[in-house]
């Protein structure tokens, strides 16, 4: 009784392993990051001045 309880408890977890998990189906690669560049900063445009500020 032993021997055929092993036996089917060790058919059960060759299966089990066998089996695997995850994905099913061909393997792929996942898409490679894409870079981020940052856009170029422009030089800080010189400070408006008003009409009003210029008279006193």
């Amino acid at each position: 009784m032993q021997r055929i309880f092993a036996l089917v408890l060790l058919a059960a977890l060759s299966t089990i392993g066998l089996s695997g998990c995850g994905n099913k189906g061909p393997l792929y690669l996942p898409p490679e990051p894409v870079e981020e560049v940052p856009a170029a900063q422009e030089a800080p445009a010189a400070p408006e001045v008003s009409a009003d500020a210029e008279q006193p």
